[in-house]
């Protein structure tokens, strides 16, 4: 009896010290995921409230771990208010560069607007605006983005690939004093609680702390909607130059917003470029090696300027930069179901053409079958070795003839793709998960040379 008291009391023992041990790993585990800081609102007027019975808790200078149902945020006429819910007649006024914790228990997570968010929220006060930034574990942030940035439903591997990218992205912005990164298309997309679903946290928990890696530290895991047959060169979008970030080719082509087309009336374009009285003409001077536009000049009533791709891109609104420019009569349109295998550049004599490489081409026997030289066609394409081009390459061909946009013309820029072009794209990531490849080969296909490790301090 004896015996088998010693044995039962050892038994319990034993468990009790496996208990405390896995407790402590669970424990250890979640002190060293890492945090991230996300800036999920900038404005004048801002909405904070619990999402049912249990309170929010706010602590600042102001304010000591003080409990409430919500609270109002305002900036106008110089002036930044605060408002508790519960007592609506007594307004805080607080200075410029105040700051506050806003803290909840709920797991359901914090309501700002008509978002709700996991973790804790800091908020401060600017010059002119109040900003509120989501700060939270890695992991749990992730959940949202892969729903944000990927349809839940596509397939696991795609959203493995999708979890391990954004992971990457986002402990690489780490370091800036009020908060990483941003919750837009600028960084990547993050809009809380919502987007998380069952398939999104599988693919991040299945994922979890893994990063891609380049000579031991974080690579700069940029990726995009959809390339249009050729991801992009870092360094033909952006000065600098990433080895694992080579264009490679696409598999995107089953994309239903592969091509696109975009209006600009006379007057949108007068607003868009006041300086130059709009656009009468587009040139375009140079191309990528996948036929992006690098630069342009573009001709307006009061004068000519030069700009690059990305940032007529960025002015313009427009997907992505693989774009050519028509001016077309305003009541024609255009069928974005058309397929051309030469494209205008635009409907002005002067405006290239795009043709796309064929078996046999040479720029000799392109440039003879347009009538152009070939010294044109490597200036305007930016060809490094004249002797070597590549099958479906998109070379622009020259022409010479004036062009003026009348009054009953509109611009129509047709485009390809979507995004910068540059690392990982999603569709493509979709069809290789549907033709059964790993999130790991996925990875490594659109980023070269990267190794996908546990993350580590010293990565970054």
């Amino acid at each position: 009896m004896i015996l088998k008291i010693i044995k039962t009391t050892h038994n319990f023992c034993l468990i009790s010290i496996l208990i405390f041990c896995f407790s402590q790993n669970r424990a250890l585990s979640a002190s060293r995921e890492p945090t991230i800081s996300v800036l999920i609102l900038k404005d004048k007027k801002i909405r904070i409230r619990s999402d049912k019975s249990i309170p929010l808790t706010i602590k600042g200078q102001r304010f000591s771990n003080k409990k409430i149902k919500g609270l109002t945020l305002k900036k106008q006429n110089n002036r930044t208010t605060l408002i508790f819910d519960k007592n609506k007649q007594k307004i805080y006024d607080l200075k410029n560069e105040d700051k506050f914790v806003v803290r909840s228990s709920d797991r359901r997570g914090i309501w700002v607007g008509q978002k709700r968010y996991a973790g804790k929220l800091n908020i401060f006060i600017s010059d002119n605006q109040i900003l509120v930034v989501n700060v939270l574990g890695i992991e749990k942030y992730l959940s949202s983005v892969v729903g944000s940035e990927m349809p839940p439903k596509w397939p696991l591997e795609a959203l493995k690939a999708q979890a391990i990218a954004s992971r990457t992205y986002a402990l690489k912005q780490k370091g800036n004093p009020l908060y990483d990164i941003d919750s837009t298309n600028m960084n990547q997309v993050y809009i809380g609680l919502e987007a998380g679903t069952h398939k999104t946290k599988r693919a991040v928990n299945s994922t979890r702390s893994l990063v891609l890696t380049y000579k031991n530290k974080l690579i700069n895991a940029l990726f995009h909607s959809s390339s249009a047959g050729m991801t992009e060169n870092s360094q033909d979008v952006w000065k600098n130059k990433y080895p694992y970030l080579s264009s490679v080719k696409d598999f995107d082509k089953n994309n239903p917003k592969l091509r696109w087309n975009k209006k600009f009336s006379k007057s949108q374009l007068q607003n868009l470029f006041p300086t130059i009285g709009g656009i009468n003409k587009i040139e375009i001077l140079n191309v990528t090696s996948t036929g992006r536009v690098k630069n342009v000049r573009i001709h307006g009533e009061f004068g000519t300027d030069q700009i690059s791709g990305v940032d007529i891109r960025k002015r313009m609104n427009l997907k992505s930069t693989l774009v050519r420019f028509q001016f077309i009569e305003d009541n024609d349109s255009i069928s974005s179901d058309e397929s051309h295998k030469v494209l205008p550049a635009n409907l002005s004599e002067n405006e290239p053409l795009t043709y796309i490489v064929r078996v046999g081409d040479s720029l000799i026997l392109i440039a003879d079958q347009y009538d152009v030289s070939v010294e044109s066609l490597v200036a305007l394409n930016n060809i490094k070795d004249p002797s070597f081009i590549n099958i479906g390459q998109r070379l622009l061909v020259p022409k010479n003839s004036p062009n003026s946009l009348s009054t009953n013309k509109i611009l129509v820029v047709s485009g390809y793709g979507a995004g910068h072009g540059v690392g990982m794209s999603q569709w493509g990531a979709k069809y290789m998960a549907n033709k059964g490849e790993k999130a790991n080969v996925i990875l490594k296909y659109f980023y070269k040379g990267v190794e996908i490790k546990p993350f580590k301090k010293y990565f970054l």
